[in-house]
């Protein structure tokens, strides 16, 4: 396994392992303005990934010049990888630090640029956990100064939709298109619209779902429009 080093424009002020969300997972180590990354692990339901993180993780401490200050996992508590940071956070005695995703997005450029001064970012993203437990993805948020980045604020989002199915409108999207034309008031047209190419019956159900909000949490993602 090839670890990968880079510099920063400005020191970080504590030494940091972080352990990544749950897709394209990576981990890191940040030690003054030296960052050591993994290798892209990929999606975390899948055991090969979740070993070769725990793999990562590892060699990560070892590469650590000294005693590192705090692990830093995702806001979502099932995710191996918020379990596996709080298991050696709790090994090395030191806090496990919760992210908001889209707050570690823009953190993140903001020590890639050395960035001192307070920002507004724009995070549009597939999703992350928001932390009023919904799923986010199209966030406007002020962001602390780089010594202070822990300081944060939602200024704005995207309209929130309906998932009609939780997750699995992800791997659906016509069902995207059913909750916006929902939320249009233009439910009439769901079959219609999309029976001819899902079926009448599934473009039915997802309609009474919306119609009864069964099973379709919101969320103010952009969706994997930049993918």
């Amino acid at each position: 396994m090839t670890l990968h080093h880079h510099r920063l424009p400005q020191p970080a002020p504590a030494r940091v392992l972080a352990c990544g969300a749950f897709l394209k997972n990576s981990a890191c180590l940040i030690q003054g303005d030296e960052v050591i990354w993994s290798p892209v692990h990929g999606d975390l339901g899948d055991p090969g990934a979740r070993e070769s993180l725990e793999f990562s993780v590892t060699a990560l401490q070892r590469a650590a010049s000294g005693p590192i200050a705090a692990v830093a996992h995702d806001l979502h508590a099932d995710f191996h990888s918020t379990q596996l940071a709080q298991a050696v956070a709790a090994e090395q005695g030191v806090p496990a630090i919760p992210v908001q995703h889209h707050h570690a997005h823009i953190s993140a450029v903001q020590a890639e640029q050395g960035l001192i001064e307070s920002v507004v970012g724009l995070a549009l993203d597939g999703v992350g956990l928001g932390t009023g437990g919904t799923a986010w993805g199209g966030e406007v948020l002020w962001v602390d100064g780089l010594q202070q980045t822990q300081h944060w604020a939602r200024l704005g989002h995207l309209a929130t939709l309906h998932l009609p199915g939780g997750d699995v409108a992800a791997q659906e999207p016509w069902r995207m298109a059913a909750a916006a034309l929902h939320a249009s008031h233009h439910a009439d047209l769901i079959v219609p619209r999309l029976a001819p190419v899902v079926g009448e019956a599934a473009a039915s159900m997802v309609l009474q779902m919306l119609d009864k909000n069964l099973n379709s949490p919101t969320t103010s993602s952009a969706g994997r429009w930049f993918d």
